[in-house]
């Protein structure tokens, strides 16, 4: 019975081919738009975390805290970062080497820099030779800060890729001949020893020079000590020896800065711990919600081609009325009358969502290909569009099937 139905319904779209094909095309947007849109989300999502990778998803940043919690509160300057607590923090890595792989100190400073005539603002970080472990900093020309550079207070800097550019220009291959010239900063000479390939995101490194930590102290910047504390540190990362173990990281610096700066059991943490997983789960949540909106969108579209099922079913009740009668005549059941209308309102609406998953798999292919971004068809995307597909066909053509099931069947062969 049931393959006669299917059979029957399928001899009714052809019968109809432009009318079954316009009143499918709601269902044809929505399922195609529905399996597109969460497979390029799912891929970007990906591509973004990949870049997150990139950029260094293994480092936590160590940044001063709430001023106003009651952490080493007899110290002046109690909620900031200082060598103290960079020497707790490098106690610990060597503790731990199953968990970390480097620490480095960032100490930063808005200055002016200059070359020749064209001077800017920027951001120089006095750090040290581990940091390229900690953060990622491929390199264009030249190289980066070593230990002996830190050793001998040299007057040493590595300039960022927007330094780099603004001071000298765009061309990369021009800039090798930067390496080994001198420019000012704060007022100071350094020599150049390498310059940062672009590398843009949230952890960017292209708008700051790099010079280490002992030359910016001694001969940069002076005043950078706190009182009775050292040297003020703007933040101190840390690089991890997998992703996997961020939760794990951050439950042990915590444990040991509360130890070190003396921080009450009962009140909160006078520093921050910031990681690039929290950065990450932003973006996925705002693609995720982007996606969700279109997807139900996508959904509305779908209803809307419901409604048309609706519609045209109920013409085709009314055109098929004596058909409807003579079936019944014969001995024909409400019951399968009733199936008839029902199984050919879930053909339109399973054929189109086939079409529209088809065009969908096209379009994605051809993003795919044009874009160069690895994208993955959704399969929950068209098992939804097929499975939302099937509940409105019976939704909306259950009420057309069953006006024609009730009709009584004297009037409907009586019917013009």
């Amino acid at each position: 019975m049931l393959t006669e139905l299917i059979a029957m319904a399928f001899d009714s779209l052809r019968a109809n081919k432009f009318r079954s094909l316009l009143t499918m095309l709601g269902v044809i947007i929505g399922a195609g738009t529905l399996v597109a849109v969460l497979s390029l989300g799912n891929a970007l999502q990906g591509q973004v975390f990949e870049q997150f990778v990139d950029l260094g998803t293994r480092r936590i940043a160590v940044t001063p805290g709430d001023p106003r919690a009651k952490g080493a509160r007899d110290v002046p300057g109690y909620g900031l970062l200082s060598i103290q607590d960079f020497q707790v923090l490098n106690q610990l890595v060597a503790d731990r080497p199953d968990l970390f792989r480097a620490i480095a100190p960032e100490i930063t400073v808005s200055t002016q820099a200059r070359a020749g005539t064209v001077a800017l603002q920027t951001l120089l970080v006095g750090t040290s030779a581990d940091y390229p472990q900690v953060q990622r900093t491929p390199m264009l020309h030249g190289r980066f800060l070593t230990p002996a550079d830190e050793a001998t207070g040299a007057r040493v800097g590595v300039l960022g890729w927007l330094v780099a550019r603004d001071l000298f220009g765009t061309d990369k291959e021009a800039l090798r001949n930067v390496i080994g010239q001198t420019i000012e900063v704060n007022g100071q000479p350094i020599e150049i020893i390498g310059i940062i390939n672009e590398n843009g995101g949230p952890f960017s490194t292209d708008g700051r020079i790099f010079t280490p930590v002992s030359t910016m102290r001694l001969r940069l910047i002076g005043d950078l000590d706190l009182p009775g504390r050292g040297l003020q540190m703007s933040s101190i990362l840390l690089g991890l020896q997998s992703e996997q173990q961020v939760n794990e990281a951050v439950a042990l610096i915590e444990r040991t800065l509360r130890a070190a700066r003396n921080v009450p059991a009962d009140a909160i943490n006078d520093f921050d711990l910031q990681t690039p997983t929290q950065a990450l789960n932003v973006l996925a949540g705002i693609s995720t919600a982007i996606t969700g909106f279109i997807a139900v969108v996508a959904g509305i579209s779908l209803v809307v081609g419901g409604i048309g099922i609706m519609n045209i079913m109920l013409v085709a009740v009314t055109e098929r009325t004596r058909e409807i009668g003579v079936r019944k005549a014969l001995g024909a059941s409400d019951g399968d009358v009733l199936g008839q209308f029902v199984m050919e309102a879930v053909a339109l609406s399973l054929v189109g969502s086939i079409i529209g998953v088809i065009g969908a798999i096209g379009i994605v292919w051809l993003i795919s290909t044009v874009s160069g971004i690895a994208t993955g068809i959704s399969w929950i995307g068209i098992v939804l569009a097929l499975t939302f597909a099937s509940v409105i066909g019976i939704g909306f053509g259950y009420y057309p099937a069953r006006r024609a099931a009730l009709l009584p069947p004297i009037e409907a062969l009586r019917y013009e």
